[in-house]
């Protein structure tokens, strides 16, 4: 009997790796750069909106910000430090195109800081809001592409690409900035085959009335995964993904901060999904669209499914499978998720010397990953709230 438990464990298991194994396969091999975009805006008031809290990155970024080459723009950092030489120096290093929005209380986490931005820009509104995140550092010609992007299409939003750049030395950074790319790539597929494309948190431009009506939930923690929710469910919704449109990022400080970033984005993605599905479920989308929503907001579900198929399964009943069949599920499985790896590397210039670095990485990190990604799976899944922390990053 436990036999035959487990095997049907294992065939359901494999059923979740195949879901998202062939659609890892699928998307990657379907990317297809942008055609490239030439500038050509007509330069109406851009606002880019940044939340700010204690984060010392944005120092570097200030000087980058203030060189944009658009002439109708300003720079709202929307700052909820609480430390007052931060404070002190932010107040120090704003130039001409920036200023500092500060709130009296400090709620809701970087949706609140977003909200409370988007509402203070009623008394002169733009026609276009940008979000960015304070280690954010886009080209000079950023602004004129998203501007043009967002006028050539009518979209409500595009979304860049945030290249994680900035301290991308090492097994860890290597690793970082690849899977980021593979993710870029993925959501571009995504957008090209229509499987809902979803607003990844930061480099995008927003038609602003349109944000401003929907403004973002205070309660989420992964604030730009349910505004894609609500969007998408209550459609038409228009999201352009461009990997050409970026800005320079930077790899969170370590390991620990790494892990801890990926607990809030399972955690918070498994919790809005759950909130959202009667919605999605319900709506007008298109299959593929579902399928497409579906598989962001179960991705989670890899980290339970990885210790048993793995660890647990293979330790307590090592002959369940053939050796034949399981060194084919290894090769599969494991093409299924580093080909996309390795393309999104090659993307992003690597070598093959730093390719095999970033695969043998991203392996062992699986294994170290699991078992936090379990325990956000299951918070996500039963509780209603959280804590919600700023990554601390490389420059």
């Amino acid at each position: 009997m436990a036999e035959t438990i487990a095997f049907a464990l294992f065939v359901l298991l494999l059923g979740i790796f195949m879901y998202f194994g062939l659609l890892n396969l699928f998307f990657s091999w379907k990317f297809r750069p942008t055609p490239r975009l030439r500038p050509n805006p007509n330069p109406g008031q851009v606002a880019i909106l940044i939340p700010v809290k204690d984060d010392p990155s944005i120092f570097n970024s200030l000087p980058i910000l203030e060189r944009i080459d658009y002439p109708n723009y300003e720079v709202v950092i929307i700052d909820d430090s609480t430390n007052p030489a931060f404070r002190e120096q932010l107040d120090r290093s704003v130039g001409n195109r920036t200023r500092i929005l500060r709130r009296e209380v400090r709620s809701g986490r970087k949706a609140g800081a977003l909200n409370a931005a988007l509402m203070d820009l009623d008394a002169t509104p733009p026609r276009f809001v940008v979000v960015l995140d304070a280690d954010h550092r886009p080209p000079a010609d950023f602004l004129a592409k998203a501007v043009t992007a967002i006028e050539e299409t009518g979209a409500a939003c595009v979304a860049g690409y945030q290249k994680h750049d900035i301290g991308s030395h090492g097994f860890f950074g290597l690793f970082y900035r690849a899977s980021q790319a593979a993710t870029q790539m993925n959501l571009k597929a995504r957008y090209d085959l229509g499987f809902a494309p979803v607003f990844s948190g930061a480099a995008a431009i927003f038609d602003y009335p349109w944000l401003r009506a929907m403004l973002f939930d205070e309660t989420s923690i992964t604030e730009d995964w349910d505004l894609s929710l609500r969007a998408h469910a209550d459609g038409p919704f228009r999201i352009v993904v461009r990997e050409d449109l970026f800005v320079s990022a930077a790899v969170p400080r370590d390991l620990r901060w790494y892990i801890r970033q990926q607990f809030r984005w399972t955690e918070g993605t498994t919790r809005d999904f759950r909130r959202r599905f009667s919605d999605l479920r319900h709506s007008s989308l298109s299959t593929s669209a579902k399928v497409g929503l579906s598989y962001q907001g179960l991705l989670g579900i890899q980290n339970p499914a990885f210790l048993l198929f793995w660890i647990i399964l293979p330790s307590l009943f090592p002959h369940i499978v053939p050796l034949v069949l399981t060194l084919v599920l290894v090769f599969f499985l494991g093409f299924a998720w580093a080909w996309p790896l390795a393309r999104a590397a090659r993307f992003e210039g690597f070598s093959l010397r730093q390719v095999a670095a970033v695969l043998s990485f991203g392996f062992v990190i699986a294994y170290v990953l699991a078992p936090f990604g379990t325990y956000a799976l299951v918070s996500g899944a039963i509780r209603s709230r959280s804590r919600w922390l700023v990554t601390k990053r490389r420059g």
